[in-house]
């Protein structure tokens, strides 16, 4: 069974973006806060949970949101 919580998939994705300038923080309550760098128009943060359902939904609001495509990023 897998370590939904401890996903390497997940720390390999929140590790790609603060190569981009992203700022994650985790929160006390186990959500991430992900803060776009200042060079970005849409300013607003992002909140997740860390687990390995919130992969996809992340890649696709980052390229809705930021025109960040983390597919090229991932690969």
């Amino acid at each position: 069974m897998v370590k939904q919580h401890n996903s390497k998939n997940v720390k390999k994705l929140f590790k790609d973006l603060e190569i981009l300038g992203f700022v994650v923080v985790r929160k006390q309550s186990g959500a991430y806060k992900i803060d776009p760098p200042p060079n970005l128009r849409n300013r607003r943060s992002y909140y997740t949970h860390g687990t390995e359902s919130c992969i996809h939904q992340i890649k696709r609001d980052f390229k809705k949101y930021y025109g960040v495509d983390l597919k090229k990023v991932s690969q």
